[in-house]
């Protein structure tokens, strides 16, 4: 894969998170963006549990919570997503 296919892919990825994160998890859509650390938005360990279970169901895969928190951003979740193989 080539790297602006990758970056498309983790790009569209990022987006499709954000998305979820501000209408399922009511981050501030006005200040959050893909890069946006997910403390910033006042994301605690719980909302990350339920984000990591939204996402392994969304994606068909397997990912924890202290892999998000780890991740940081949407970006680095999207990241985190196409290594273990999730698709956009």
């Amino acid at each position: 894969m080539s790297n602006s296919v990758t970056s498309t892919s983790v790009a569209a990825l990022a987006d499709a998170i954000l998305a979820l994160l501000v209408d399922k998890y009511e981050a501030p859509a006005e200040t959050t963006a893909v890069d946006t650390e997910f403390e910033l938005i006042g994301f605690d360990s719980l909302i990350l549990v339920e984000v990591a279970v939204d996402l392994g169901r969304r994606y068909g895969i397997e990912v924890a919570d202290d892999e998000l928190q780890e991740a940081g951003t949407a970006t680095g979740v999207a990241e985190l997503l196409l290594a273990k193989g999730a698709g956009v």
